[in-house]
């Protein structure tokens, strides 16, 4: 009877999980051999790791802007650019010199891998369209005979001032800088493929060795940022890894001084890393500019799991002489059995804090939290099974620790005690400065700025950033805003007069009054040129009637464009009668003196605007080498003909003679569908470039025929579009993180107001943080974003540890001088956490990338203040409010 009952009582929870421990810890053996055979198999799978930091790859692939990006690549073909510049100091790049060394330059850049030879564009490619001898004629900017003869020189010069098309677009307005535009064959989706990285290895290469007199060169472009990206994050992982070991290493001798204590903490987060790491490589997934610093962050974090439970065995198991092996294994099972619950609570709270990084979509901080979550779960599995049975396997020493808590721990104690009680006994103080933190974070966060701007992930003097600089300040810019204009209308053609003048005059309204607009290529001025020259010798005031069978006529009435295609070229061209404004006696002196007018002020060094459009006006005036009419055909009665078709069967004719000439600006040469704009921005952040993208839409909407339909994509749209991904990642990984912060203390303790106070210091935390981002001008980025979400899950240990001593020491002395008891010890540790842990994140502070040198500073600064808050904050509240859950 007596042992029936025995039996149907409870057994104590405690009992149940020591039993459980000894049973786990039975074969030390196996557990060590099952974690070394998983970290061999996560190890093999490094091998196959790649790094990846294409901004294209950030936003997903159901988002609007990456689909639109991949609609316009099946259109107009994809075009990865890389954007060379050259500088020249002293003289122009028209010299035959420096153009024989440029030619070689884009000889040897062709001979790459990956390289469209044929699309490089350049100064050395670029054709002229214009009128020689009454004939329409095609050639060469720069002969390919080009000698530098003075009669030449000033050819190349007349040439390229003739058409503002050139400037900016492939030289400088001083003339003394050139643009190449070299095209690699893939898509913006695999811009940062191993091909396309080695492709740029070697274009940057054969920059850095070709040589000229007067002349330096610079590169940029998305791919080119890729590599300075993946070459940073390599430099970030062999530099700061091994500093955050060093820093852990000190940790640990400065605490237990043995060997064990600093090699078994050590190993636990290596393996955890290397179970990270290999995990991803076997998803195939690539390390991140955010994913590179796993290591360094699993590194800092997961050690504290190993620390607690060398701890526990030092100062607890190992304080006594054991006999036995058993009785070793006894106070082995024992010292886990003691802190396996606050463990694990450290581990879930951190775990907790990288999984709010999953409910993003922003796709490297979904990675980094999956993997951060499985390293910190592999942290604490390992740290669990592998520490003790090594010391089991290990067996007892003959000595006892020879390091137990010495006198200098005694005066850190007392000390830290004093300076908390002292603030602890002034609790209208501490409430009075955590409202004006409060004040002062909200007033800070009304200055914060949003932002992802490639550029400025790196310092100012990092070699593409200044390339890209010099690519804003003399050419159109790296960045760019491309518009499809196209047509839903099967039987019909986007290249009408209305949609094109539409084109032309978005193109006028941003380079006259929109700033930070580089320059706008489309077809548009290719339309214009060709309408110029061919009319070249017509009357300002208009052409004479002609049939529509003659409009129709298609290229037979053009046949001297034919060069330009490719074709035979004519020699002579149909006469096209001129009406002159001038007596006719003297209509040529007048032309002769409007264009010496014209050649002076163009030579001129002076500010020239107001001349210039006199000069323009007087032009167009006397149809001056055919200025009055670079326009698109939309007058029907200026161009003798009766109806809009009519034009259109003109601009039909014109797009024939662009066949293959269109440089992917249409879909197709016979009633195209599609159009395209490139709109290259001198942006130097998304705030700028979100008023030229409004502007850009609010014109199309106002002034565009509404049959037609715009599209939007190219790179200033990818960053904004992970700019508003970034914001909404913000808010569902902060509100996650701070309410399962919540449930688990209240959970803990049994009591919502539990929760409350426990969440409280972690808010002011994350509040400070914001505002001294928005005073000291640290933008909101995929990076920075992230500080919120850390801060909760390593900041709410703190929190718990505190509450924990509170409560434990409240019950030991009946509630008579419990504080300082409170403040004894559990200061020391919790200050002495933020140390070494925050150390392994100020090593970010030293990394080739500013957003994570931020991060690194906001982390420190995160940790620092919610474990003051902490023992400040949480001591103040507690001792006000007197909680009922802290005492029972």
């Amino acid at each position: 009877m007596w042992g029936r009952r025995m039996r149907c009582m409870k057994i104590p929870r405690q009992l149940t999980r020591r039993r459980l421990l000894e049973r786990f810890y039975a074969h030390p053996w196996v557990l060590v051999a099952v974690l070394g055979a998983l970290t061999l198999f996560f190890a093999v799978q490094l091998r196959t790791l790649r790094l990846d930091n294409n901004n294209f790859r950030f936003i997903p692939k159901e988002n609007s802007v990456r689909i639109a990006d991949q609609r316009i690549d099946g259109t107009f073909g994809s075009q990865v650019p890389v954007l060379i510049g050259i500088k020249r100091e002293y003289t122009s790049v028209v010299d035959p010199v420096f153009l024989a060394d440029v030619r070689s330059l884009i000889e040897r850049i062709s001979a790459v891998p990956l390289v469209r030879a044929e699309s490089t564009l350049s100064l050395l490619s670029a054709e002229y369209l214009g009128l020689r001898a009454g004939n329409i004629i095609s050639e060469r900017v720069v002969p390919d005979e080009f000698s530098g003869s003075a009669e030449e020189v000033q050819g190349v010069y007349r040439k390229l001032r003739d058409w503002d098309f050139y400037e900016r677009n492939l030289v400088s307005r001083d003339l003394r800088s050139m643009q190449i535009v070299v095209f690699l064959d893939t898509s913006n989706e695999e811009s940062s493929s191993p091909g396309a990285m080695a492709a740029c290895r070697a274009i940057i290469r054969i920059l850095g060795a070709w040589k000229s007199r007067d002349a330096q060169t610079f590169v940029t472009g998305a791919t080119v940022f890729n590599e300075m990206g993946n070459e940073a994050s390599m430099h970030d992982l062999t530099l700061l890894v091994p500093l955050v070991v060093l820093i852990i290493i000190v940790a640990l001798f400065v605490s237990f001084r043995r060997l064990a204590g600093i090699f078994l903490p050590l190993l636990t987060v290596v393996i955890s890393t290397v179970w990270a790491l290999g995990a991803m490589a076997l998803c195939a997934i690539p390390l991140s500019i955010l994913s590179a610093i796993l290591p360094v962050i699993l590194i800092a974090v997961g050690s504290a799991y190993g620390i607690h439970i060398v701890s526990a065995y030092f100062y607890g198991a190992f304080s006594r002489i054991c006999s036995t092996r058993q009785e070793h294994r006894a106070r082995i099972v024992e010292a886990v059995d003691k802190i396996i619950q606050p463990v694990f609570l450290s581990a879930l709270t951190t775990f907790v804090g990288f999984v709010s990084f999953c409910f993003t979509s922003v796709v490297p901080i979904f990675e980094f939290g999956v993997f951060a979550s499985v390293g910190v779960a592999s942290a604490f599995a390992v740290a669990l099974m592998l520490i003790p049975s090594l010391l089991i396997i290990r067996g007892p020493e003959s000595r006892v620790c020879a390091h137990a808590p010495d006198a200098g721990h005694e005066h850190m104690d007392t000390a830290i005690t004093g300076t908390l009680m002292v603030i602890a006994d002034h609790y209208r103080t501490v409430l009075f400065v955590a409202f004006l933190a409060v004040v002062f974070s909200l007033v800070g966060m009304s200055r914060l700025v949003i932002d992802n701007v490639l550029a400025e992930y790196f310092e100012p003097e990092v070699t593409v950033v200044q390339s890209d600089r010099f690519m804003q300040q003399h050419f159109g810019g790296s960045r760019s805003l491309t518009v499809l204009v196209s047509t839903p209308a099967r039987d019909g053609s986007v290249a009408r007069p209305d949609v094109l003048k539409a084109m032309d005059d978005l193109t006028e309204f941003l380079q006259t009054r929109v700033e930070h607009v580089g320059k706008v290529i489309s077809l548009v001025p290719l339309i214009k040129r060709i309408n110029q020259v061919y009319n070249a010798d017509a009357s300002a005031r208009g052409l004479e009637a002609q049939s529509a069978d003659v409009v129709r006529g298609g290229t037979d009435d053009f046949g001297v464009f034919k060069t330009f295609t490719g074709g035979h070229e004519e020699p002579a061209r149909a006469e096209t009668s001129r009406t002159s404004l001038a007596a006719p006696g003297s209509s040529y002196d007048f032309r002769q003196a409007v264009g010496m007018l014209v050649s002076a002020v163009r030579d001129s060094d002076f500010d020239r605007s107001d001349v210039q459009q006199l000069v323009q006006a007087l032009e167009k005036a006397v149809n001056y080498d055919g200025r009055a009419y670079y326009e698109i055909p939309c007058d029907p009665k200026k161009y003798g003909v009766k109806t809009s078709e009519e034009l259109q069967e003109i601009i039909s004719g014109y797009l024939l003679l662009l066949s293959g000439k269109g440089l992917g600006l249409v879909d197709r040469a016979v009633d195209p569908r599609a159009l395209k704009m490139n709109i290259q921005l001198g942006t130097k952040g998304q705030q700028d470039s979100y008023g030229v993208i409004e502007a850009v839409k609010k014109f199309i909407r106002e002034n565009f025929p509404q049959d037609v339909h715009a599209e939007f994509g190219g790179s200033v749209l990818v960053e904004q579009s992970l700019n508003d991904l970034v914001v909404q990642s913000q808010l569902i990984s902060l509100v996650f993180s701070l309410c399962v912060v919540f449930i688990i203390i209240a959970v803990h303790y049994r009591s919502l107001f539990a929760g409350i106070i426990g969440t409280l210091p972690l808010g002011v935390s994350v509040l400070v943080n914001f505002g001294v981002m928005g005073f000291f001008g640290i933008k909101l980025n995929i990076c920075t974003a992230m500080v919120a979400g850390f801060s909760s899950g390593i900041g709410v240990d703190y929190t718990i540890h505190y509450l924990a001593a509170y409560g434990r020491v409240w019950k030991e002395c009946g509630g008579k001088d419990f504080l300082t008891q409170t403040f004894y010890g559990s200061g020391r540790a919790i200050l002495f956490n933020v140390l070494s842990v925050g150390s392994g994140f100020a090593v970010l502070m030293l990394s080739k990338f500013n957003v994570l040198a931020d991060f690194g500073l906001l982390m420190v600064l995160a940790m620092l203040t919610s474990s003051v808050a902490s023992l400040t904050l949480l001591p103040t509240l507690l001792n006000v409010v007197k909680p009922r859950f802290i005492t029972r």
